[in-house]
């Protein structure tokens, strides 16, 4: 004979089992982080490391910072991204052991958005051993320049005397 047993529904099921899976998630959080809270911490360290860069955008921090500083000239996307991109290298290769990867991007952001500063508000030549890759690419898209109009200038110029002008009028003939 079979036993009679009671309809189960989705709703408490699945609502049961979430608690178990929860229960089971902070059992096993807490017996890691008591037997081994260095390993965990270095563990969670990696975890942090390896996803934030991912989610972290350069390229808004980068426009947030030049927001930050005053810069009114409009940097298209593709350029922002490019300078971003640099900044984020620099960054993976710059790091220290204990700096989180968002201070380090801070600290490499600021290097591009001075380029871009001064690139936009001055007219001086900027060195190519330390500003090749930033000339070009403000170059490639064509981030303005402020023109300076240098300033008025005598010069001589051979003008005619009124001697050498003939004073009959010249005929043209038709």
């Amino acid at each position: 004979m079979r036993h009679q047993t009671a309809p189960i529904t989705a709703k408490p099921l699945a609502d049961e089992l979430e608690q178990l899976w929860n229960e089971r998630l902070r059992t096993l959080y807490r017996r890691l982080t008591r037997r081994h809270p260095r390993d965990f911490m270095k563990l969670l360290d990696s975890a942090i490391d390896f996803f934030v860069p991912k989610s972290t955008s350069a390229t808004r921090m980068l426009k947030e910072q030049l927001r930050a500083e005053g810069v009114s000239v409009r940097v298209s996307a593709g350029c922002l991204a490019e300078f971003a991109g640099i900044a984020s290298a620099a960054a993976a290769r710059t790091r220290q052991a204990d700096e989180p990867y968002g201070a380090c991007l801070r600290r490499e952001i600021e290097t591009p958005c001075r380029f871009i500063r001064e690139w936009t508000s001055s007219d001086k030549k900027f060195d190519p051993t330390q500003w090749d890759e930033f000339v070009s690419i403000a170059r490639k898209y064509a981030l303005p320049r402020p023109w300076i109009v240098s300033e008025a200038v005598a010069s001589v110029r051979g003008y005619v005397d009124a001697a050498e002008i003939p004073t009959q009028g010249i005929l043209k003939t038709v």
